[in-house]
């Protein structure tokens, strides 16, 4: 049995994704908050087994800071949970700590998945519909493709780096390989298409 905190500031969301989490049994819901500070709260005195959470909170604690003291608590796991998932922020929660980043379109099913995945120990599952290279981006990368889709050229974006157009060039072209993209102008459009 899954012992499972809810955390999201709309009260029909969080009824709704009871209403599917617990059919079947599997998982109990100990505990539902809509604040950053009441998740904080809640989770110290409940120690769920995972926190199911919403990114986009009232309250006084930061998302990445909520993550990073919830997953300092006595096993307690994090499923970020974004209504709209921004590809650019992933490496960002999962460094934080949380185990997953799942979509809130995506299916209840796949949700259930997550859960039952993250509860046997997975670590950066993802939502389909973000792209697994996600994950495979270092800090400098992340970095770079969002310096590449402020507006101006590639010369702009060289000369706010501090490097040569020639040396951001070379480099934009062995990030657009690692990421199987067929050109630098296929790179900026995912990158733009992620929300970088």
């Amino acid at each position: 049995m899954i012992r499972l905190l809810v955390v999201d500031d709309h009260q029909p969301t969080r009824a709704e994704i009871i209403s599917h989490l617990t059919e079947g049994g599997l998982i109990q819901v100990i505990g539902e908050a809509e604040t950053s500070d009441q998740a904080w709260r809640m989770s110290e005195k409940l120690l769920p087994d995972i926190v199911l959470l919403d990114l986009h909170l009232p309250g006084l604690i930061a998302p990445l800071d909520l993550i990073k003291r919830l997953t300092s608590l006595r096993n307690v796991k994090v499923i970020s949970f974004a209504g709209q998932p921004r590809g650019a922020d992933v490496q960002d929660y999962l460094s934080a700590g949380a185990a997953a980043y799942i979509a809130k379109g995506d299916s209840p099913e796949l949700l259930k998945m997550s859960l039952f995945m993250v509860s046997r120990g997975a670590r950066n599952v993802l939502s389909p519909s973000l792209p697994k290279q996600l994950t495979k981006l270092s800090t400098q990368e992340r970095f770079l493709l969002k310096e590449i889709t402020k507006r101006g050229k590639l010369a702009k974006a060289a000369e706010r780096l501090g490097v040569g157009e020639e040396e951001l060039t070379g480099t934009l072209f062995e990030l657009s390989r690692k990421l199987d993209l067929a050109s630098i102008d296929a790179l900026v459009k995912w990158a733009k298409k992620h929300g970088f």
